[in-house]
């Protein structure tokens, strides 16, 4: 009885099957891609399937053009092969058939050689000439007409077929007739008859000195030959037509793909920037297409910040001629009032010295809007060297003091690590916390202290410096616009305090040249920290040794 609830097993056949099916799958996917990434392997396949198909069609024609034409011809070649084997079988068999030889002079080596059976049985000798002979014929005999003669050396014959004739025969001549034929010649056999062909073998058989004759006339054979003629030119030409047929279909997706890059290319040399070349595939012409948009979007972005660096400049011109103006002509308004005649030494000193004062502003204005342009130059490298932050803003901070008790603010440093060591251009990072601290002195709204924080470097590899000062009533709107060019706070613009507007855009251009962050953030209503985030160098010796001069 069938256990009708036994689990059929899965057929190891179907398993196998499947992991070879998967095999090739995987085969076939890998070479798709290794082509389909590569212009040469794809010509090298379109060539290579084209010249397949080529080949193929040109076999078809070729085979479709054949004509047979059949030739008839007289041929001898059967009727003297036939005679020729039989003559050479006949004498082998009389020079080694063990038959016809004595016991005493038969060795092993010609037993073990012996072609029949009953060649190594003595009741089978046979030395009887005429049956030997007769023998012979009826076992090697290939044809009808054979004739065979024994003679002995002076040529009187011992044995001879019903069909010979001779009496005896001149067995010299015999030999040179022999000799003297040569069966491949065309002109041996006439057109209609043929020659007749003789073999002599001198030999030892039955103890006597013999010569075998045979002589015969082969047959004549009428053979057909099929003669084949074919239109080679045509296959030649079906050839040629199926490979450039071929070859422009597999590639017309490769050549339409280029025109596209060619027009692509056309389009942006007329100025058109934005247009794009389309991204088809994965092999060179993918990369070109790539190549050419970002080159495209490099120009393009090289233009824009050309324009935008234009624009700059005659931004930096207007804001330039009004704020040089203003002190220039409040500088010769003073000078113009203390050459007056009317004005007493007392009012000429005071003008003078206002005249003095305005020309200070206007060179620290200069001054700056120098600093400024050579930051922004493409060309302005910064000369990297180690420094220890900590050390750095140690000293600042010291230098910065009497400017901070001039206002009966006190500076307050918050630093939780000892050594934090940078690669910097020492001046300009100087410079950097100058303007910070020193805005933060000028800007103070109360005299409550300023904070000068630099925090634990963080998982980014970043160290964060920040400075913190209390600020009167400011927006949000005002804070994103702190870092531009030429903008001051309302509140600054009184004589005593009033900056340029370039202290924080110059900050702003060195940590950018660092590769690093500034920006500002809002504590509450009365406080405000501007921060800064620089990229850490890891600890060596050189680093432990710096020293900030």
């Amino acid at each position: 009885m069938k256990n009708r609830f036994r689990k059929p097993k899965a057929p190891e056949n179907q398993k196998r099957d499947s992991g070879i099916d998967h095999f090739f799958l995987q085969l076939d996917q890998f070479i798709r891609a290794k082509i389909s990434s590569n212009i040469q392997l794809e010509l090298i396949f379109a060539v290579a399937f084209c010249l397949v198909l080529a080949f193929l069609s040109y076999n078809i024609t070729f085979t479709m053009t054949r004509k047979v034409t059949l030739e008839q011809s007289i041929s001898y070649e059967k009727g003297m092969d036939d005679i020729a084997s039989s003559a050479n079988d006949i004498a082998e068999r009389m020079l080694n058939d063990l038959r016809y030889k004595k016991e005493e002079d038969i060795t092993e080596e010609m037993r073990e050689n012996a072609r029949y059976p009953s060649e190594n049985d003595p009741d089978k000798k046979q030395f009887n000439l005429d049956l030997a002979m007769n023998n012979l014929l009826r076992d090697f005999s290939r044809t009808s007409t054979l004739s065979l003669l024994v003679t002995d050396l002076e040529g009187t014959i011992l044995y001879k077929t019903e069909n010979v004739l001779e009496a005896s025969v001149d067995i010299f001549s015999v030999i040179k007739s022999a000799y003297d034929i040569d069966y491949y010649r065309q002109d041996t056999f006439q057109e209609g008859s043929a020659g007749e062909l003789i073999y002599v073998y001198p030999m030892n058989f039955l103890e006597r000195d013999i010569y075998l004759i045979i002589k015969d006339t082969p047959i004549a054979d009428i053979e057909t030959t099929p003669i084949y003629s074919y239109n080679t030119s045509l296959a030649i030409f079906v050839g040629f037509l199926f490979f450039i047929s071929g070859f422009l279909i597999l590639t017309k997706n490769k050549m339409d793909y280029i025109q596209e890059l060619s027009n692509t290319v056309r389009i942006i040399s007329t100025g058109n920037l934005k247009h794009k070349a389309p991204v088809k595939g994965n092999d060179e012409l993918t990369h070109l297409a790539k190549s050419i948009n970002i080159m495209a979007e490099d120009i393009d972005k090289r233009i824009e910040e050309e324009r935008n660096l234009e624009k700059t400049k005659q931004e930096l011109i207007t804001n330039v001629s009004h704020d040089l103006r203003t002190p220039l002509t409040s500088i010769i308004g003073y000078l113009g009032l203390a050459k007056s005649s009317t004005a007493t030494p007392e009012q000429k000193a005071d003008y003078i010295t206002i005249a003095y004062a305005k020309s200070e502003r206007l060179k620290e204005l200069i001054s700056e809007l120098f600093e400024y342009t050579k930051l922004q130059s493409p060309d302005q490298k910064p000369q990297f060297t180690p420094v220890n932050l900590v050390d750095l803003l140690d000293q600042l901070i010291e230098e910065m003091i009497p400017m901070a008790e001039e206002r009966s603010i006190t500076l307050e440093k918050r630093i939780h690590e000892k050594n934090v060591f940078l690669q910097v251009d020492v001046p300009q990072i100087v410079r950097l916390f100058e303007n910070l601290i020193s805005n933060a002195i000028k800007y103070a709204h109360t005299n409550d202290p300023i904070l000068i924080k630099v925090q634990n470097v963080g998982p980014d590899d970043y160290v964060t410096i920040s400075i913190e000062n209390t600020i009167d009533d400011i927006s949000d709107e005002e804070i994103k616009k702190m870092f531009e060019r030429f903008y001051r706070l309302e509140k600054s613009r009184s004589s005593e305090t009033g900056g340029s507007g370039l202290g924080l855009a110059i900050s702003e251009s060195i940590v950018h040249l660092h590769e690093g962050k500034i920006y500002a953030e809002k504590i509450h209503d009365s406080r405000i920290s501007i921060i800064v985030k620089l990229p850490v160098t890891p600890a060596t010796e050189d680093n432990e040794n710096s020293r900030i001069l």
